[in-house]
């Protein structure tokens, strides 16, 4: 009969003392956007409304790090919370991205989902985040963070709370701009 050997709770396994995630950029690169169905068009072409045609993801905003050089900040430093704004938001801004917006979508230290409302949310741009809560939404500036669909409903769920080496990721589904929020 084999020895009995007690379990050693403060004791992690040889491998998982190893694992290694990706830094924010290359988590960010690797995460999946929500959902975008086909809609009433897609009827046209043989899809059922509710069919998905593809994912919003986060390319444009990973380019216009890599642009303005915010992106040695999500492969190093940190920790630090990212406010990756999906490929739509892009499409809709209509300003010029810079460094100072794109530093305003890094909070400094990690901050889940959870703790969003306790305060304390500098940007690397040097501005402060404001968090509200609405309507069972939470709420950075006016950009919904980690949309869930609920219910019955069809829509997208926005990743939220995506651990990386140096930090979490959070989707959002605008552009934020400092200063431009008047709660």
């Amino acid at each position: 009969m084999p020895a009995f050997r007690p379990f050693l709770a403060n004791k992690a396994p040889a491998h998982a003392a190893n694992l290694q995630m990706a830094d924010l950029a290359g988590t960010i690169q690797g995460l999946q956007g929500p959902e975008i169905f086909w809609g009433s068009e897609g009827v046209l072409s043989g899809h059922e409304e509710s069919d998905i045609k593809g994912y919003d993801n986060f390319g444009k905003f990973l380019s216009a790090c890599q642009q303005t050089g915010v992106i040695s900040d999500l492969q190093s430093a940190g920790p630090y919370t990212v406010l990756a704004p999906v490929d739509s938001a892009f499409d809709e801004y209509k300003g010029q991205v810079t460094a100072d917006i794109l530093k305003y979508h890094i909070i400094q230290g990690k901050r889940t989902t959870d703790s969003l409302s306790s305060g304390g949310l500098s940007t690397l741009q040097g501005g402060s985040l404001t968090y509200r809560r609405m309507f069972r939404k939470d709420f950075l500036d006016e950009a919904l963070v980690g949309v869930k669909s609920a219910g019955a409903s069809k829509g997208g769920n926005f990743p939220c709370d995506v651990n990386a080496d140096n930090g979490v990721v959070h989707s959002i589904n605008l552009i934020l701009v400092p200063g431009a929020f008047q709660g």
